[in-house]
């Protein structure tokens, strides 16, 4: 499968003495991001997908919010790589220096020691009782009989002290129906492949960002689709993070 390099751009960035505006805060949940490191090849990986729609089930799709990064040895085979890899996915699979799948990042939490799916339901609890520093509100559409799209985002400070971190937008797709070896061996020829990795949209380790309590910042994104990726099933993942980890993330559908 041919892979189309995608060249994402931002547009209308807004001086600081104009996009930040103060606000009163609104009360806003913590929200945990399982960035789950997968592959087509992977007969384990299955069972992680169960985990994460335990955890959904348990504390909610707004709470819980998983990306699915098909990535690794278990993404090849003999040298041809399956549909939903993609060598983004490969790079954060290096970076975070994994070896093995399925394993997973919470809220990039301890970032040298990433958790087996297993341990997922730990770092959620340890995650969701924290208070979230910043709040982030995204609106993102597909433009009319084009094959361009559009993301506006605005980060919004909680904390009394100054957050400081990067802003990162991804484009995912669920409901994909490719083949997944499973457990027992076998081969899934339709497999529901959710919360799929396809693209980040302000490169690989997004924008500067800084607010401080009640300010805004603002940002705005032009992107193009892929012919093959479905608009209707896709969603902007948004996640702000530092070297703490992530410090809150949403999905907000693609409209379209």
């Amino acid at each position: 499968m041919a892979l189309v390099a995608l060249a994402f751009t931002a547009c209308d960035e807004v001086d600081n003495a104009d996009r930040l505006t103060y606000v009163e805060p609104p009360e806003v949940s913590r929200a945990v991001l399982i960035e789950d490191f997968t592959g087509q090849y992977c007969v384990n990986c299955p069972r992680a997908t169960e985990e994460i729609e335990r955890l959904v089930e348990e504390y909610g799709d707004t709470t819980v919010i998983a990306v699915a990064i098909h990535s690794g040895p278990f993404s090849k085979s003999q040298g041809a790589f399956t549909p939903l890899y993609t060598a983004q996915g490969d790079e954060y699979f290096s970076h975070w220096g994994l070896s093995s799948q399925p394993v997973g990042l919470v809220d990039r939490l301890f970032s040298s020691y990433p958790f087996d799916y297993t341990d997922w339901a730990g770092g959620v609890n340890y995650e969701v009782a924290k208070k979230a520093p910043v709040s982030i509100m995204v609106d993102a559409a597909k433009q009319e009989d084009t094959d361009n799209c559009y993301a506006e985002v605005q980060v919004i400070g909680l904390d009394s002290a100054l957050v400081k971190g990067k802003l990162q937008l991804w484009l995912v797709e669920d409901s994909i129906d490719s083949f997944q070896l499973m457990p027992n061996g076998s081969r899934e020829e339709h497999y529901n492949h959710m919360h799929v990795f396809r693209a980040a949209i302000n490169g690989a380790w997004g924008d500067d960002i800084s607010v401080n309590h009640g300010q805004v910042a603002q940002k705005s994104y032009n992107f193009p689709m892929d012919a093959a990726w479905l608009p209707e099933h896709c969603a902007i993942v948004a996640f702000v993070y530092d070297e703490e980890g992530v410090q809150q993330v949403v999905k907000s559908k693609l409209k379209y």
